[in-house]
């Protein structure tokens, strides 16, 4: 479920931010999100991306930690 959210998070930003630099540049949808993922030397882009990956990264692991937590409470529990 974090996984979701994390995805669904990322989704939303890009759609927002990609109607804005429509809006604000006058440009087509395709062509302002193309833009968004294009890897300029120099932009540090790679930070972002970094991030992105780290927090999917992290998003799985509690999942994988949360499931395994809710086998261990119905093992517990004697049920």
């Amino acid at each position: 479920m974090v996984t979701f959210f994390t995805i669904l998070l990322f989704i939303s930003m890009v759609l927002f931010t990609t109607i804005l630099d429509c809006y604000y540049y006058d440009s087509n949808i395709l062509d302002c999100f193309t833009r968004l993922f294009i890897f300029d030397p120099g932009l540090r882009e790679w930070m972002v991306y970094l991030t992105f990956i780290f927090g999917i990264l992290v998003a799985v692991i509690q999942d994988v930690r949360f499931k395994n937590n809710k086998g261990r409470g119905k093992g517990a529990n004697g049920k």
